[in-house]
């Protein structure tokens, strides 16, 4: 779907974080990480792409999570077509990583 590998988003702090995408259907590891579930389309011609987050999470298993998310119904309806997954252990930082997000980004569900 997109050829670029990474995007990056940034916190409210103005840290930029820089995620991996992922298509829906991809395996992702059993490790724990932050994730996006997003609406990713075209700007335009030659304009690259815009991300719109639906929600974003943090868990201690990346693939159980995002196999089964708990917010389908919500993601669904807003065009939920693509994941970001950034790798992260330690739940503290996690967390922060999460709460530096949504103070950037208002998502739907």
């Amino acid at each position: 779907m997109f050829k670029q590998e990474k995007w990056s988003f940034t916190g409210g702090s103005g840290t930029e974080y820089f995620f991996e995408i992922k298509k829906k259907s991809s395996t992702l590891p059993a490790s724990g990480g932050i994730f996006i579930f997003s609406y990713t389309h075209p700007r335009g011609h030659l304009a690259g792409f815009e991300a719109h987050p639906l929600y974003i999470g943090q868990t201690e298993n990346l693939n159980k999570a995002l196999s089964t998310p708990t917010q389908l119904k919500c993601i669904t309806d807003e065009c939920w077509n693509c994941n970001y997954i950034l790798l992260a252990d330690d739940e503290q930082t996690r967390r922060n990583c999460v709460q530096d997000l949504l103070k950037n980004y208002q998502t739907p569900c």
